[in-house]
């Protein structure tokens, strides 16, 4: 019987990442934001995600971020697929999730779409960065932001796609 992952790289064997739309929601004491990236690259096995590539629509807290994660010495985030088990519909995507230098077992609930030439990938999750080496930053002792993210993928892989 073939696993999920299998079908996946059956139906699209070469497939690469054509577009990509991944977001977190922040939660600050001062105000809740965003940070957003189109940029991405990866095939079906793996997306990596530039931290220099994510905008949270204010050039102080993008310095801050990137300080943050220490994205000089860290610059990549990257997911490494291992699987895709489906259970009654439900596809659960398991992996490693890497940043900061730290590698981590991850398992996420997806949807996934098999189209004739592409595949279509959309996953929420958290991720809390201190499981990753990420002291959450507070600013003047009053500002703080929340240790959990909330992640949202929405990726497009396509027979010779773009990477």
């Amino acid at each position: 019987m073939l696993t999920f992952l299998a079908v996946l790289l059956q139906a699209v064997p070469s497939a690469k990442l054509a577009s990509a739309d991944i977001w977190f929601d922040a939660k600050a004491s001062v105000a809740d934001f965003q940070g957003r990236t189109t940029v991405a690259t990866g095939t079906l096995d793996w997306v990596e995600v530039r931290w220099q590539d994510i905008d949270t629509k204010n050039g102080t807290r993008n310095r801050h971020m990137l300080k943050t994660v220490d994205a000089e010495h860290f610059p990549i985030i990257r997911f490494d697929l291992a699987g895709a088990p489906a259970d009654t519909g439900q596809v659960r995507l398991t992996g490693t999730l890497a940043m900061h230098g730290v590698s981590k077992p991850v398992e996420w609930p997806a949807l996934v779409r098999i189209d004739h030439d592409s595949v279509m990938v959309s996953a929420d999750f958290p991720v809390d960065m201190r499981d990753y080496g990420v002291k959450p930053p507070v600013k003047f002792v009053i500002a703080r932001m929340g240790a959990v993210v909330t992640v949202h993928v929405r990726l497009v892989f396509k027979q010779g796609g773009a990477s």
